[in-house]
């Protein structure tokens, strides 16, 4: 009966060091205190499908997707790097982008998203307005990649260049 009642001892230090592991995680990753309902990552879970909406012929894969009980659903992109000092407009097209993917996938629309820089996070919310955005940058791109024409390169850094999609059929590489 004594041998019983270590193993029950060391069965609950170790349920408590795991809690404390995850709770450290969890502050490390700044995410607000929500339920993670899809995360890009096998740390949470097993690395769900990509979102698809139809519609739109749009398909992605967020950092994470929180489920907030005031706000409902919420999408989270992660960036690394240089945090600026507001968002940068790619950044928020990519976040509506993934609300709509939510909209299409879980029947929820989110009214924000958040973006998680190194040094700082942004609310970045939902308008009509970056909506619309996002829907006319959708269009110029289907309209450039059914043009066949390769877009003029707009930067000067070889690491975007390595990590760029067009870089197998790009004349304007610049490594």
């Amino acid at each position: 009966m004594r041998e019983f009642w270590w193993l029950v001892l060391w069965l609950f230090l170790l349920a408590i060091v795991l809690l404390l592991l995850s709770l450290r995680e969890r502050k490390k990753s700044r995410l607000p205190q929500a339920q993670v309902v899809y995360a890009d990552s096998d740390f949470w879970q097993r690395v769900p499908e990509t979102l698809l909406d139809s519609q739109l012929g749009l398909v992605g894969k967020p950092d994470y997707v929180i489920k907030t009980r005031k706000d409902g659903l919420i999408p989270v992109e992660v960036k690394t790097g240089h945090t600026p000092d507001a968002p940068y407009d790619s950044h928020k097209l990519q976040l509506m982008a993934y609300g709509r993917l939510i909209q299409s996938n879980y029947a929820q629309t989110p009214k924000y998203g958040l973006l998680h820089y190194p040094k700082k996070d942004f609310r970045v919310d939902f308008t009509p307005e970056l909506e619309t955005q996002l829907l006319g940058t959708l269009e110029d791109m289907r309209r450039i990649e059914s043009a066949k024409v390769i877009p003029a390169r707009s930067h000067a850094s070889s690491a975007r260049c390595r990590s760029c999609g067009y870089r197998g059929i790009c004349d304007q590489k610049i490594v």
